[in-house]
């Protein structure tokens, strides 16, 4: 298990899943439409994309793995909002 921030709070969960599945785990909801348990990962609709510290541009949550303690991840930013919408 490893340390990570959601919306600037703590959690631990394991390394090397996806901040989707980070995300479920810990309770928060990301809107998804391609993505499914059993299916394998396409990412292609870009709704679950979310903001991580450090990258450029958004990422898709279901394709971005757990990869580094203390990661910093943002599902609510008014980006994320208004790409959530289009």
């Amino acid at each position: 298990m490893i340390k990570i921030k959601i919306n600037n709070t703590e959690f631990f969960v394991k390394k090397n899943i996806s901040v989707l599945e980070a995300c479920k785990y810990v309770g928060i909801t990301v809107p998804r439409f391609c993505y499914h348990e059993t299916l394998s990962v396409a990412g292609n609709c870009r709704m679950c994309l979310v903001e991580v510290a450090g990258t450029p541009k958004p990422v898709s949550s279901c394709t971005f793995p757990i990869a580094m303690e203390n990661m910093q991840i943002f599902t609510d930013t008014p980006l994320v909002k208004k790409l959530g919408k289009m």
